[in-house]
């Protein structure tokens, strides 16, 4: 079965171990993932002036071309790119003005056959029939745990995992939230049906760091410990997580937090669908697991019928 799926950016360059997880477990679950044509960078952002559409251009071209491709639904597993589409999308639904603006701008949109070079304009409105979905809903809601818990393969029982939501799953909650932000449930529910022990931590919901990464680093650095700190504390032998940025700064920057905090020793860091494809019995090989700064195969060995070649 075919289904729009929106990869974003970073899933091509920087974790790609977020992409081909996500491919390889989806393909075992029967569903072939079809990206929309000629996408681009979704913005990262969503725009919070008023005044200005602009911001909306870049997701409601992505939107426009997943209805003109006849799909109902995207999926995406990057957090950022969630919130991005999620929120564009209900933005025109709830403000008849903005639809009207953002369509009359894109009308004059520009595609340029790569073949012949003819150029084609006066592309159709959209009208807000896709449904945007974080690949953790769409498995709880469109396959089923028990679907995939008939495809499991390898044991998890073992695997003590801390889910870590961040900010873009779950805020704002009227826009975006796939759960209730101050009591979420979706990826303990997500992470015990494909058979791992959930360690519940206080710091599921706060914010890695985010950009200020880049301008205050250090900061970000404390940030992130601090969830790092947490999840061990409360017994965890991993975090796993759905967004690239809370990767970098949780995964990346281990080596950054280790010299400023004696006590940090490191954590394993997966990414949700890579768990999912473990699970599922999919080629330790195409998850990536040597593209992380803290090597999660040794971790993932020790545990009962779930053997990793380094």
């Amino acid at each position: 079965m075919k289904l729009h799926y929106y990869p974003g950016c970073t899933l091509k360059e920087k974790t790609t171990n977020l992409d081909d997880s996500t491919r390889a477990a989806m393909e075992v679950l029967g569903y072939e993932l079809v990206e929309p044509e000629n996408w681009t960078c979704c913005g990262a952002e969503f725009p919070l002036t008023e005044e200005k559409i602009v911001g909306l251009a870049a997701p409601t071209r992505i939107l426009r071309q997943v209805e003109l491709e006849g799909g109902d639904k995207v999926v995406t597993t990057c957090a950022f790119c969630f919130n991005v589409l999620k929120r564009t999308n209900e933005a025109l639904l709830k403000d008849p003005l903005k639809h009207k603006r953002i369509n009359a701008y894109l009308r004059d949109d520009i595609k340029i056959d790569p073949l012949t070079k003819k150029k084609t304009t006066d592309f159709a409105e959209y009208h807000e029939t896709v449904w945007v979905l974080h690949l953790m809903e769409f498995i709880k809601y469109q396959i089923g745990y028990d679907k995939v818990k008939s495809h499991i393969k390898r044991d998890l029982a073992n695997l003590k995992v801390a889910p870590y939501y961040g900010c873009r799953l779950l805020r704002p909650a009227g826009e975006v939230g796939i759960d209730i932000p101050d009591d979420p449930h979706i990826f303990e529910e997500f992470l015990e049906n494909i058979g791992c022990e959930v360690v519940d931590f206080p710091f599921k919901q706060e914010c890695c760091g985010s950009y200020i990464s880049v301008s205050l680093p250090d900061a970000a650095s404390e940030a992130s410990y601090q969830i790092l700190r947490s999840a061990r504390y409360c017994g965890a032998d991993m975090l796993a997580l759905s967004c690239p940025l809370c990767y970098y700064n949780l995964d990346r920057r281990q080596d950054r937090i280790k010299e400023r905090f004696f006590d940090f020793t490191g954590m394993p860091i997966l990414f949700f669908t890579q768990l999912l494809a473990l699970a599922l019995g999919v080629d330790e090989k195409v998850l990536g697991l040597d593209q992380h700064y803290y090597d999660p195969r040794p971790v993932l060995s020790k545990m009962h019928k779930t053997e990793v070649v380094s």
